[in-house]
């Protein structure tokens, strides 16, 4: 199909604003001149509006700063770098959701001088938004952690809740309004909606593709698939499993199951064949670990509900900002720095204000946050066992800087924590060498109006080929009173996540060449893509790439999942499980905090991990 066609000449979305000059469309022409653009305007493409326009993902800078941290370029400037002449009570590297919450939990439990180091433009980790300006609407989305779980009234999240000001048990979402049918909506992107399809394409040879609306309902009748693999989906979808349950985290059952894959596990449980689990339920039973049950531990499937069972209350659902668990990041930061936004410490005040960046790292106050500062080496002066302090050098503005803390947390994540700590013990080496880490590109494409899916019947969908696998309309959030009303006709933001499994490769060589196929992708080869495959699902329900597509954004994470094998969470062969090693021992003044050491992607597990580390440093 032509760039026209598709409408990559349109300048309404991708590169219209390159380093803050106006372009026009695909061709990059100014007054009859082609501009120079970087390799990284190149790679990074469109960041949208607002607080996070310059930090999409892992940027194109801070991914190639980490690589050469990675690779040791820096090592011989380390010794020349700048002495700041700063010295902390805590430093906490990495201001996601681990490192801000350190921070939290170190003010609570001791207090003193805090300095949070982050290699992006704004804090927050995957747990950050997009914003578009569509037709004089602003749309919110999430980049990468989303949903949150309605907590038991007294329990652990729910007292962290309230200490950092989340006012909102539950949250009030759009109401359809307008002359059109309603059609249910769900409230996640994760969730399935009533009215659903299926679309089976080239792959199945079909040209054009066909859909297949309501599948299970219709027990997959008019899918193109052979009459074995229908038996099988529908009794993995229709059939209870009533087979036995891990009830505590660690319990007999739970250490059994850590010994087997999930693929094994499905394919007993469920009585289906290896292949039907990796042609059809990859990205269902692993998209929460990123790769799929042939390279999982079948613990994954139970970890999240027994490490929080007193959490998510069914009847209420998952709930989820506008811009996912950016709220909880925000409402961290407001916590730590009052001046950081404008207004109350509430949910509202921290969605709707722009971040003060200026207030995030002055002299005198309690707690700073140094944004764009890639720290490459953290270090005991001295013997862990008896130093008074760690030296932490960063890069910021292509500078090497050094400043001084009595303790740290290591609450980046365990990809970079390994290349980081110079006097890390073997010990712990040689546990983070069993922490596998996948990609994910979450891309955000806003859409003028979604009336193509209303006339198709459906508000979500799945497919099997080609990028991605699943995306739906979903209501927002209304926070702070925002009454704006959903229709067809209504501008939204359709979300793709794309994993990058290879179902069979051993797990390290599924990672690798999943992050080189999206690192090595640019930002227009991927558009072009993404706008190809939308306009062949959706051509039946009157898709136009080149008039419906109002901007797209391309969130590239290049170790957004821990992938946890079998011998993960309880070790193998009388062996302490690897995050164990790393939980249970810190390193002289230096502890380590991260989601990936428990094992599940989880907000939550954010919290718990840095809340714990704090504790083995303060003594609480």
């Amino acid at each position: 199909m032509s760039d026209d066609r598709l409408g990559l000449n349109e300048p309404i979305s991708r590169r219209d604003f390159v380093n803050g000059a106006v372009v026009a469309g695909a061709g990059f022409l100014l007054r009859g001149q082609a501009p120079v653009t970087s390799p990284a305007d190149l790679w990074d493409g469109y960041g949208g509006i607002g607080d996070y326009r310059l930090s999409n993902g892992n940027t194109y800078d801070v991914m190639t700063t980490a690589h050469a941290m990675r690779d040791g370029k820096f090592e011989r400037a380390i010794s020349d770098a700048s002495d700041t002449g700063e010295m902390y009570d805590l430093v906490s590297i990495g201001g996601g959701i681990s490192g801000l919450a350190a921070a939290v939990f170190f003010q609570k439990n001791k207090g003193g001088r805090c300095l949070v180091l982050d290699n992006h433009a704004i804090f927050g980790g995957e747990a950050k938004r997009n914003e578009f300006l569509v037709d004089g609407h602003v749309l919110t989305a999430h980049q990468g952690s989303a949903i949150f779980l309605v907590p038991q009234k007294g329990g652990y999240t729910d007292r962290f809740y309230e200490m950092i000001g989340m006012n909102r048990r539950t949250l009030e979402y759009q109401r359809w309004r307008g002359p059109s049918r309603e059609m249910a909506l769900t409230q996640s992107p994760y969730a399935t909606p009533k009215d659903y399809g299926f679309y089976f394409g080239s792959r199945f040879g079909k040209r054009p593709g066909v859909w297949v609306m309501d599948p299970w309902g219709r027990k997959l009748e008019g899918a193109p698939l052979s009459d074995a693999v229908k038996t099988e989906l529908m009794r993995w979808h229709d059939v209870p499993d009533h087979g036995p349950r891990p009830k505590t985290e660690g319990d007999d059952l739970s250490r059994q199951l850590d010994t087997i894959t999930l693929e094994e596990h499905l394919m007993a449980r469920h009585q289906i064949s290896r292949e039907t689990v990796r042609d059809y339920l990859s990205p269902v039973e692993g998209g929460g670990y990123g790769l799929g049950p042939d390279a999982l531990s079948a613990y994954c499937a139970y970890a999240i509900e027994t490490e929080f069972p007193e959490d998510g209350d069914d009847k209420l659902g998952d709930q989820m900002f506008p811009d996912g668990n950016s709220g909880f990041a925000r409402l961290m930061v407001k916590t730590l720095i009052p001046d950081a936004f404008a207004g109350p410490r509430t949910v509202e005040a921290v969605w709707r204000n722009r971040v003060r960046f200026a207030a995030l790292d002055r002299a005198g106050q309690a707690t700073r946050i140094r944004l764009n500062a890639t720290v490459v080496r953290v270090e005991h002066e001295g013997d862990p066992a008896t130093a008074s302090h760690v030296a932490i050098t960063y890069v910021k503005g292509g500078r090497l800087f050094k400043v001084r803390a009595r303790s740290v947390v290591m609450a980046g994540g365990s990809w970079t924590s390994k290349h980081i700590v110079r006097d890390l013990p073997t010990s712990h080496r040689d546990a983070y060498a069993q922490f596998y880490r996948s990609p994910c590109l979450m891309a955000n494409i806003a859409v003028r109006n979604w009336r193509f899916l209303y006339k198709m019947g459906m508000s979500g969908c799945r497919w099997f080929e080609g990028l991605g696998n699943y995306l739906s309309v979903r209501k927002m959030a209304t926070v702070g009173g925002d009454a704006e009303g959903i229709n067809p006709d209504s501008p939204t933001v359709l979300t793709v996540k794309v994993l990058f499994a290879q179902p069979g490769l051993p797990i390290a060589e599924q990672g690798s060449r999943g992050r080189a196929q999206m690192l090595g992708t640019s930002f227009a080869q991927y558009e072009r893509a993404f706008r190809e495959q939308l306009g062949d699902m959706f051509a039946p329900g009157g898709f136009d790439p080149r008039r419906d597509v109002a901007g797209i954004i391309l969130n590239r994470w290049g170790h957004a999942y821990v992938n946890p094998q079998p011998g993960f969470f309880f070790g193998v062969d009388g062996k302490p499980a690897p995050r164990d090693v790393l939980r249970n021992q810190p390193h002289g003044r230096i502890t380590f905090a991260n989601t990936d050491l428990a094992g599940a992607m989880d907000h939550r597990n954010s919290i718990r991990e840095a809340d714990r580390a704090v504790k083995q440093l303060v003594g609480a």
